[in-house]
């Protein structure tokens, strides 16, 4: 080998290890720049006001800014995309959540969540309720399931078809052996009046639109989903509590890039998540939400698409989402 082409082999070896340096470095001192999280969905979104609340504490510990992005459209596909096409250094990520699953496995879409993404951490947990109006004589989910036994074919419960309240009607129906009919209604906001007017017996929405309905007295909550019980409703029981154990869903909101972020970068990520998440403040926000604070590792978020794309792909399957 000459001197020349050796020397040559040198200077190259040196380049490559000064640009992998370089690399290391740089992750280490991870963030240097505005990050941005991108929301799925418009302004005053659940997905876009806790994004703004972790990226305010984010921007705290880290020293640098998050910029909340909307990009709203294409029931969040369009955010979706452009997320798993940004660049893999951790400048780039997106709230997103189970909704997002169960429009994954029910339509044709360009993006794979589990392939075409890093799972960074999770953020928080929507639960649903269970609640009936004053003229259904209930206190319990075991006690609706009586009546609706006593009355097979003759209470309601809202929909529409493909939601996460028509899955989770479908599963007490089977859980307690009843025959109850499906409402499709295309808006929260008319289901809300008929459960008023006690046209529909049995309302499942999410904690944030049950809430002031349930504090005001104008309906009876039976039981939250997810695995703990509600810090807003402390006295009323889970699902599991109360005999279902099947009804755990909720709809969790969780962060993730683009698919290849390091190790390190997402590792960092992770742990100031969660720190933030201990914090009273933010507990307390997300609280005034109607959510919870959800923690976990990248691999716990992993494992939570998996099994919820599973669940939701068998939901689908068996047409349990259009029933």
């Amino acid at each position: 080998m000459t001197m020349t082409l050796r020397a040559l082999i040198v200077v190259s070896l040196s380049f490559i290890t000064g640009l992998v340096g370089l690399s290391a470095h740089a992750q280490n001192n991870y963030p240097t720049k505005p990050v941005t999280i991108i929301v799925p969905y418009g302004p005053g979104s659940g997905n876009d006001m806790i994004s703004r609340e972790i990226g305010q504490r984010l921007n705290e510990q880290l020293g640098v800014t998050f910029v909340i992005e909307n990009k709203a459209g294409a029931t969040g596909n369009i955010a979706m995309d452009y997320t798993a096409q940004a660049k893999p250094d951790g400048y780039t990520m997106i709230l997103t959540s189970t909704s997002s699953i169960i429009y994954q496995v029910s339509n044709t879409i360009r993006t794979n969540m589990s392939n075409d993404f890093t799972p960074i951490a999770f953020v928080a947990g929507l639960p649903y309720v269970l609640s009936v109006p004053p003229s259904v004589p209930a206190k319990t989910l075991k006690e609706l399931a009586a009546l609706a036994k006593a009355k097979p074919g003759e209470m309601n419960y809202n929909g529409p078809a493909g939601s996460m309240s028509a899955f989770l009607g479908s599963l007490f129906k089977s859980g307690a052996g009843v025959d109850m009919v499906m409402v499709p209604y295309k808006a929260t906001s008319d289901a809300q009046v008929d459960v008023l007017a006690g046209r529909i017996q049995l309302w499942i929405t999410t904690s944030a639109s049950a809430l002031p309905l349930v504090k005001g007295g104008k309906v009876t909550a039976l039981a939250v989903t997810g695995e703990k019980r509600l810090n807003a409703l402390p006295d009323v029981p889970t699902a599991i509590e109360a005999g279902f154990p099947t009804m755990t869903p909720d709809i969790s909101f969780f962060l993730l890039g683009p698919a290849g972020i390091p190790a390190d970068i997402v590792a960092k990520l992770n742990a100031n998540v969660n720190t933030a998440l201990k914090t009273q403040l933010m507990q307390d926000r997300l609280a005034s939400f109607a959510t919870a604070i959800k923690m976990g590792s990248p691999d716990d978020v992993k494992n939570h698409i998996a099994t919820e794309t599973e669940r939701w792909r068998a939901a689908v399957k068996n047409e349990v989402l259009s029933k």
